[in-house]
């Protein structure tokens, strides 16, 4: 089964994002960071993201 995981920006609400192994913390699992303020990414609730 594939999850399509969401993430947005808690800064500015972005919603592009980049990987990076480098990233990968604690508090960001998946090594996302914003690709226009570089703050990390939240994800968000699966509810959210239904169309």
């Amino acid at each position: 089964m594939i999850q399509n995981i969401k993430y947005q920006c808690p800064s500015c609400h972005g919603c592009q994002y980049r990987f990076s192994p480098f990233s990968i913390t604690a508090k960001n699992p998946h090594g996302a960071n914003c690709i226009f303020c570089k703050s990390q990414m939240v994800c968000l609730p699966a509810m959210a993201v239904q169309n």
